[in-house]
């Protein structure tokens, strides 16, 4: 299961999810507005942006397409 974290209002979420969708796979969406999940991005992945891509526990992408 891919983890998804992502900005409310976020243009470069969108189109992640945009893309996830088309290409069929399914993600669980966490939402960096809530102070843990923000938290958690940033001392776990080591993450600055958003999107982040997780899968399996590794980080996949940080940013659109990786461009983070």
């Amino acid at each position: 299961m891919i983890e998804l974290y992502i900005k409310d209002g976020c243009p470069h979420c969108r189109k992640q999810m945009e893309a996830l969708d088309q290409e069929g796979f399914s993600y669980r969406l966490h939402n960096v507005g809530d102070d843990a999940v923000l938290k958690k991005v940033k001392e776990h992945y080591g993450a600055g942006m958003v999107p982040v891509m997780v899968e399996n526990g590794k980080v996949k992408t940080i940013g659109y397409r990786g461009q983070g």
